[in-house]
């Protein structure tokens, strides 16, 4: 009964522990959501960049999880190659070394009782606070880092202190030490399975800390153990690429690939290098002395982590292209690879550890939305004046499968919308995530349009409907609508990638676009007016072809009404903001 009670204790302690980790993880996502935004960019200019870019994410939000879930995302989404992506994984390895030396340097050395309460009470109380927005996001953050740390006090209390000192436990641990190659195995296997079940090897890490400290395993038994929990980490990634495409798939696969070579090369020489990281690091991790035990072991174990992690990226960063090679033998390409237009390639994986870069993913996608769009003006437009008929039926036809993708994506990003509402998501990413609603909405209308003009226009073909004026006036509108469509999805693309000099851009793309939209109902007014003029100068048309022409021309100043609203949602901001600039540029035309 008093071996379940501290079975129960632990337990209860790892809770409160994964418990905070994941609250601070969350609370550092919102906080450095922008940043991780920016570092992205820096991966995708060379294997260095990105080694560098995956360990200070994984540094900021304190979640190699959430890091690689990252990554898969975006190598789903075309942002990252695998090459790209095989990198930042590297530097998430590093990166993630940071959370055992934080629970060394603090969670053994002083009385996390005299912190960690306070801690959480600030954290807690800042968050009521309503401005600046920071606070509240800060205040998350250090709640999860006191319950964190309330955790691993709870973990290191329940273990008796006479407990590695019992004669049947001292018997049990020997079975398991190191000293040949099956226990070696036994203790890595071990290691990665905790890690599996747990799904965070920082919480295995902080398990191994605690009871190598209290002196229940020495310190080749907890180095078997860390080996296990680089390969345990690994299944968060391959979960996450679940259902994603191929090179998302080969991103995670080259994860475990990475680790389990790692793994294999410090256990040929795992003595060796046992030594070389005791020669590192100063002091004695072998004493008896439970106060010696815990001011030294703790550190010779993160020490571990962290050479094994720079060594083995420094070794697999010039054979990138060689394990790229590899993931492509085990997830070979096929003829039929991501060719699917309807799918959500951007969202084809799961960020719900990363809610706030899911946002990110979202708009790659509200972008590629668009596209659609674009090219459904472009294939009208060149439907309006082509005489080949088959040509023709080709161009319409790719028209209504663009519209039929944008009904398909509207519907797919909705439901991924109204799932990420229910997240952890600041103050600020939901109103965000509300507007992209709107966003989605005005797109799918624009492409009901592009459709109904396609119709017009196949109804009316080869019955010489529209005179040489008409299908000039049309390509005159459509001309301008495609450049609106273009513009739009220019300032979908710039809100991923802000510059110094943001809100000034921001100011000037609402301008121009209220500038083309205002200039688009004053052509479709001409052009009608001018259809008027020469049908009453004698120009011979049906009341059928004059009403489709107007429908035609109402359809392409919808677009441009649609697309206004596309663009204000995305920048964040209303062109009627900007009334005074826009009568003075009118007024000088």
């Amino acid at each position: 009964m008093h071996t379940m009670l501290i079975l129960l204790n632990l337990l209860g302690g790892l809770a409160i522990f994964l418990t905070g980790m994941k609250m601070m993880s969350d609370g550092l996502q919102k906080v450095s959501g922008e940043r991780m935004r920016q570092l992205l960019g820096i991966a995708t200019t060379n294997r260095f960049a990105a080694t560098a870019c995956g360990m200070l994410v994984t540094s900021l939000i304190q979640s190699s999880s959430a890091t690689t879930v990252m990554v898969v995302g975006f190598a789903s989404a075309g942002l990252l190659n695998l090459y790209q992506s095989l990198g930042v994984i590297f530097g998430a390895n590093i990166g993630t070394t940071m959370t055992a030396w934080i629970v060394s340097l603090f969670g053994f050395k002083i009385q996390i009782s005299l912190f960690a309460l306070p801690v959480i009470a600030v954290g807690f109380f800042v968050q009521f606070i309503p401005r600046p927005p920071m606070l509240r996001r800060m205040g998350e953050a250090l709640v999860g880092f006191g319950l964190l740390f309330l955790g691993l006090d709870l973990m290191k209390n329940t273990i008796p202190a006479d407990f590695a000192q019992n004669p049947q436990v001292v018997a049990w641990i020997a079975k398991f030490r190191p000293d040949n190659l099956f226990n070696l195995v036994t203790l890595i296997f071990s290691g990665t399975i905790l890690t599996v079940i747990l799904q965070s090897s920082s919480a295995v890490m902080a398990m191994t800390l605690t009871c190598a400290a209290a002196g229940i395993i020495d310190f080749p038994t907890s180095c078997a153990l860390v080996l296990g929990e680089n390969i345990g980490t690994t299944i968060t990634a391959n979960l996450a690429a679940l259902g994603a495409n191929n090179t998302a798939r080969r991103a995670a696969v080259g994860h475990f690939l990475f680790n389990a070579i790692g793994v294999l090369w410090v256990t040929l020489i795992f003595k060796h290098f046992i030594h070389f990281v005791d020669w590192l690091v100063p002091g004695n991790p072998y004493v008896k002395d439970p106060t010696n035990l815990t001011a030294v072991l703790p550190y010779h174990i993160s020490a571990f982590h962290t050479v094994f992690n720079v060594l083995n990226t420094l070794l697999m960063l010039p054979l990138l292209k060689q394990l790229a090679k590899l993931t492509l033998l085990i997830i070979p390409k096929n003829k039929r690879e991501d060719n699917k237009s309807t799918e959500l390639i951007f969202l084809s994986t799961r960020f719900a550890n990363t809610p706030e870069l899911a946002l990110v993913a979202v708009r790659n996608e509200v972008e590629r939305m668009m596209s659609f769009v674009t090219k459904m003006t472009d294939k009208v437009m060149h439907a309006v004046k082509i005489d080949d008929d088959k040509m023709f039926s080709r161009l319409i036809e790719d028209a209504k499968e663009a519209e039929k993708t944008t009904d398909i994506l509207e519907h797919k990003i909705n439901i991924y919308l109204t799932q990420l509402t229910h997240g952890n998501l600041s103050r600020d990413s939901v109103m965000h995530t509300m507007s992209l609603f709107d966003v989605i909405n005005n797109i799918e209308r624009m492409g009901d349009c592009g459709e109904k003009i396609a119709r017009i226009l196949e109804k009316f073909h080869g019955k010489n409907a529209f005179s040489q004026a008409d299908v000039d006036n049309i390509e005159e509108i459509a001309k301008l609508t495609k450049e609106i469509t273009r513009a739009t999805r220019k300032a979908i693309v710039f809100v991923q990638h802000p510059t110094a000099e943001s809100q000034k851009e921001t100011n000037e793309m609402l301008i121009l676009a209220a500038q083309r939209e205002e200039k688009l109902n004053v052509l479709r007014k001409q052009l009608l007016k001018d259809r008027s003029t020469r049908y009453y100068e004698g120009e011979e048309a049906s009341p059928d072809f004059i009403t489709a022409y107007a429908d035609i021309l109402n359809n392409f100043e919808r677009m441009g009404d649609y697309a206004l609203r596309v663009t204000e949602n995305i920048l964040g901001a209303r062109a009627p903001e900007h009334s005074s600039k826009l009568a003075a540029a009118q007024g000088s035309k």
